[in-house]
């Protein structure tokens, strides 16, 4: 007989059916039950999504909130709970107040002792163990340690304090520049041109010119300013020489020009200075305008009088250590003269015939290597800025100029409109040279000055430029990279052969008025724009693009002009006599030098 069956542990218990009521108007219980009725009830609100109890990142956020509420007060998020966070007040479960801090070796004792590697109260610390430190006080006792402390040490701790405390929102704030041109109230936009689009213009084709015009004489470059170093440097002379920055409209040849039935369907005439500055346009920092007047069809690229295209810029595109001060050597104002002097005197004092005091010795040294250097005159060899200078007044310097034409854009296919656009840019040579030939090279003479290595980069040119000349040369293009873009752009439209850098800096510091010539480097061109990353096909496109935008537009004057704080150039439209009162003040102190 089998053995007896045992009986379960748990009872079998009754299953009692919950009283129902019938809610024939709806869903939901009508009245709220007996053993809930001394609860407290959260009510439902919409926002409250049910998914949110399944939501792990919740959860998650819980947790972190419940291992800091040491650290904040706990959010209550609805009223019927608050007498929980009521009751307990002025209670925590662990003291989160930190101790004492440790004496340094209280814990020497304590070390080595117990079980393990770490002692048995943990590796290599002693029974009482402070609180969590922050980031900076562990930073600190790091260096209380009582070791030997070398020299090298000594200066280390020293620079990592000084940066552990250095913190972004230390930092002098962003200097807001003042526009080139106050913007009037009447004036109206009619575009803008933001600088990510204008990276993404390009052309085909880069445009070869073809000289219609070309007047001046060139002086010869003395060669023995290539031998020029920090070790055998060279004063720079101030020059006497005259320099016209003469304006598109201002100019009798582009006028005549403009006028020849030869040449009625060209489209823009401008300066190779305002062209570059366009082209150059994705690269500045500092604000511009250029004047656009559109007369029977025609754009003219004119600046005002004073503009900031006719002056040589400063450390644009790097650290901005510039001084407030108007009275200060290095105030945007003094820095931006300085180096336009700079650039005038360099050009006039590394000609044989130049205004240095060595001008002589060199025409006497070259003379008796061989034969004399020989100017270069073109058809015309007067420019017909340098025809109306008086006896009186300074002799205008020995430059050319080539007027030269542009045809942008490619041949149409057939049925396709043309949208090629003709231009005439009037350019600048400065100097002549001999070529290993004996043919004739025509230069551009420029200059980079050095204000003060502790303030730009921290390379002293005396001390690094014979040795490390690459690095000085990055160094400037990472500081005045507008600067050397427009020098390439405007040595590529007057198709010269060479460009002659010069490096000038102060005699000291602190004198802005004397200079020292420490050397020259010679480049080429194409070979200089690849160096400094220069696209000449997304140069074109640029110009290209804002002329075929200007030609839609109806007759007027227009100004384009490029926001000093954001990297956009606006269009507005301007009434034409939007700057007389600046040209008749031009005029009247031209009137006034002249009588003096």
């Amino acid at each position: 007989e089998p053995p007896p069956r045992p009986r379960s542990r748990h009872a079998a218990m009754p299953f009692v059916l919950p009283e129902l009521e019938d809610n024939p108007d709806g869903w939901g219980p009508l009245s709220s039950p007996a053993q809930f009725s001394d609860l407290p009830f959260a009510p439902f609100e919409k926002k409250a999504f049910v998914g949110r109890m399944a939501d792990w990142s919740a959860r998650a956020e819980q947790y972190r909130e419940r291992r800091y509420r040491d650290q904040r007060q706990p959010q209550v998020t609805n009223e019927a709970f608050t007498f929980q966070e009521e009751s307990q007040d002025g209670f925590n479960l662990v003291d989160t107040q930190k101790g004492p801090l440790q004496q340094p070796g209280w814990d020497k004792g304590m070390r080595g002792r117990g079980r393990g590697r770490g002692g048995r109260f943990g590796r290599g610390r002693g029974f009482h163990q402070a609180a969590p430190m922050g980031a900076e006080a562990k930073f600190n006792a790091k260096f209380e340690k009582k070791v030997v402390k070398t020299a090298a040490q000594s200066k280390w701790k020293k620079s990592m304090a000084a940066n552990n405390y250095r913190r972004w929102n230390d930092r002098d704030p962003v200097r807001i520049r003042d526009a080139s041109v106050d913007v009037r109230p009447e004036w109206s936009v009619m575009g803008q041109f933001a600088f990510s689009e204008l990276g993404k213009m390009t052309i085909s084709e880069v445009p070869d010119g073809v000289d219609v015009h070309a007047c001046g004489t060139l002086q010869p470059y003395d060669k023995n300013y290539d031998r020029i170093n920090p070790k055998q440097e060279k004063k720079l002379v101030q020059s006497e020489r005259a320099f016209f920055k003469v304006t598109t409209s201002d100019d009798p040849e582009i006028a005549r020009l403009a006028d020849d039935p030869a040449h009625k369907d060209v489209k823009v005439f401008a300066t190779d200075a305002i062209v570059s500055v366009i082209m150059a346009a994705p690269r500045s920092a500092m604000g511009w305008d250029i004047v656009i007047n559109k007369v029977d069809g025609r754009l003219f690229l004119d600046k005002r009088h004073g503009s900031p295209i006719d002056f040589v810029s400063c450390n644009e595109t790097g650290n901005d250590f510039m001084s407030e001060d108007p009275e200060s050597i290095n105030h945007l104002g003094k820095l931006t003269a300085e180096a336009t002097l700079i650039n005038q005197h360099f050009s006039q004092q590394v000609l044989v015939d130049g205004a240095g005091s060595g001008s002589e010795r060199a025409s006497s040294a070259s003379a008796s290597a061989g034969e004399a250097p020989k100017p270069h005159a073109f058809a015309e060899p007067v420019t017909p800025f340098a025809a109306e200078v008086g006896p009186d007044d300074p002799p205008a310097a020995p430059v050319a100029y080539r007027y030269r034409l542009f045809e942008m854009g490619k041949p149409p296919k057939e049925g396709d409109d043309d949208t090629r656009v003709k231009m005439v840019v009037r350019t600048e040579l400065d100097a002549v040279a001999k070529g290993k030939q004996e043919e004739d090279v025509f230069l551009r003479l420029f200059a980079l000055n050095e204000v003060d290595a502790r303030l730009t980069s921290g390379i002293d040119w005396r001390q690094k430029l014979d040795s490390q000349r690459g690095a000085v040369l990055a160094t400037e293009l990472k500081n005045n990279s507008c600067k050397l873009a427009k020098w390439t752009l405007q040595a590529m439209l007057a198709s010269a052969d060479l460009i002659k850098l010069g490096y000038v800096s102060r005699n000291h510091a602190r004198d802005n008025n004397n200079h020292v010539l420490l050397g020259t480097q010679t480049c080429k061109p194409a070979e200089f724009a690849r160096q400094i990353n220069l696209n000449a096909n997304n140069a074109w496109g640029i110009l290209k693009s804002i002329v075929d935008v200007c030609l839609q537009l109806d007759e007027g004057r227009y100004l384009l002009l490029k926001d000093p704080n954001k990297p956009i150039i606006r269009l507005y439209t301007i009434p034409l006599d939007a700057f007389e009162e600046e040209e008749e003040a031009a005029a009247e102190e031209g009137g006034a030098e002249e009588e003096d």
